[in-house]
């Protein structure tokens, strides 16, 4: 269905074992932490090195806390048996440890090279329908953002409007990307005039248009267990990669390409720490930084400028 989940929501797990009263009476040694951060990495392919251990402890604190465990050593025992099942206990930890941070139009370079200078490559008349993947969409902001650059573009009335799929991990983050309901802090890059025209006041906070939701579909979806959604034209996985071990961040990669259409493109992040293989791209630098485009024998014949 358009602008919702278009599979059955799974209820949030929760853990089965309940040990009395929520205190916390002791806390994760480094040597703890470390086993931990292993744990995950091996089951999630999250990396947590020491640096992101101050991050990690938080977390199990919540956790342990939530869970109703009185020792954060025993949480610790039963959330790594738990992980050889992936039972409830670690996939609330699995899901506590997201990032959702992200923003309206994070990287305006990107969505300037898709209006003014992939789309009129890309969208002809009698061309297929274009399908455009946000990847790691969290609260949907990039996935609309996409959506009123696709609006925006002149490219739009030469042919059909792209299709565009937000993918996540997290179900609580979709269920709040499918509301599309966002207080007005957080539209403060959004362009004054695309407020009016794309946001409708409602409840204390301004919520999506139909005309925006109804060109966006979101969808559950692990990348890191395989990418089996058909093809595309363009993927955006921006800020996503960098908090994957480098063996996750390659397989991930080497899924995308598979993804997209050949001539199609790829939009990166710019603290990934990863470039996609030589072999399979070509870099397309400036306007937009960290844009690729997937080499095959008849690649999409679009020149970027290097003047927005």
């Amino acid at each position: 269905m358009r602008g919702g989940l278009d599979d059955r929501p799974i209820p949030r797990p929760r853990p089965t074992i309940v040990m009395g009263a929520a205190a916390l009476l002791d806390d994760l040694s480094a040597g703890e932490l470390e086993r931990l951060a292993a744990v995950v990495r091996e089951r999630s392919g999250l990396a947590f090195g020491e640096a992101r251990w101050p991050f990690l402890r938080n977390r199990a604190r919540a956790m342990v806390a939530r869970a109703g465990f009185t020792s954060t050593r025993r949480w610790l025992d039963e959330l790594v048996a738990s992980a050889e099942r992936r039972g409830a206990l670690y996939c609330e930890m699995e899901e506590a440890l997201q990032v959702h941070e992200t923003s309206f139009f994070r990287y305006p370079e990107h969505h300037g090279a898709l209006r003014e200078q992939i789309l009129p490559g890309l969208v002809r008349p009698g061309a297929p329908r274009i399908r455009i993947a946000s990847v790691g969409c969290s609260t949907g902001e990039e996935a609309y953002s996409i959506a009123m650059t696709v609006r925006e573009g002149e490219a739009r009335r030469a042919g059909p409007t792209p299709e565009i799929l937000g993918l996540d991990v997290s179900r609580q983050a979709l269920g709040l990307a499918v509301a599309g309901a966002y207080p007005e802090s957080r539209l403060g890059t959004v362009p004054h005039e695309y407020r009016s025209r794309y946001f409708v006041p409602a409840a204390g906070a301004l919520t999506v248009a139909p005309a925006l939701r109804q060109m966006v579909r979101f969808r559950h979806h692990d990348i890191r267990r395989g990418f089996y959604l058909g093809r595309f034209d363009v993927i955006f996985c921006c800020n996503v990669l960098l908090y994957f071990t480098p063996v996750v961040k390659h397989q991930v990669l080497n899924q995308l390409a598979d993804a997209l259409t050949e001539g199609g493109y790829l939009f990166l992040g710019h603290a990934e720490g990863v470039a996609p293989s030589e072999s399979s791209f070509v870099t397309r630098g400036l306007p937009a930084p960290f844009l690729y485009q997937r080499l095959g024998r008849h690649p999409a014949t679009v020149a970027l400028s290097r003047h927005a």
